[in-house]
């Protein structure tokens, strides 16, 4: 789990959990994990739905930062995102057909 450019701190939140709670599983912490980030994303979008003071631009801008952060987070042993990668050339070589 660790990074060597990150002086040993990967940001692994399972990590985290199990040094948090001593004796929790790898797949407990996984588990609440996601069910912390799953949490997160329902109140994301709960305040998207629900009337604010800030533009819809803003709003969507937002939103649409929140779910790239999983795509950033998905790098490989070689420290290259693959999906960011297969996205981005989808969007450049691909012909779409209208």
């Amino acid at each position: 789990m660790q990074d060597e450019s990150q002086d040993g701190h990967d940001g692994s939140y399972i990590e985290y959990y199990m040094r948090e709670h001593q004796g929790s599983s790898v797949n407990e912490a996984r588990e609440k994990v996601v069910n912390k980030i799953s949490d997160a994303w329902k109140r994301l979008n709960k305040e998207c739905l629900s009337p604010n003071p800030f533009p819809e631009t803003f709003t969507k801008a937002s939103l649409n930062l929140a779910r790239l952060v999983p795509l950033l987070y998905s790098y490989d042993d070689n420290h290259s995102l693959p999906s960011l990668e297969a996205h981005m050339k989808s969007m450049f070589y691909e012909i779409v057909s209208v």
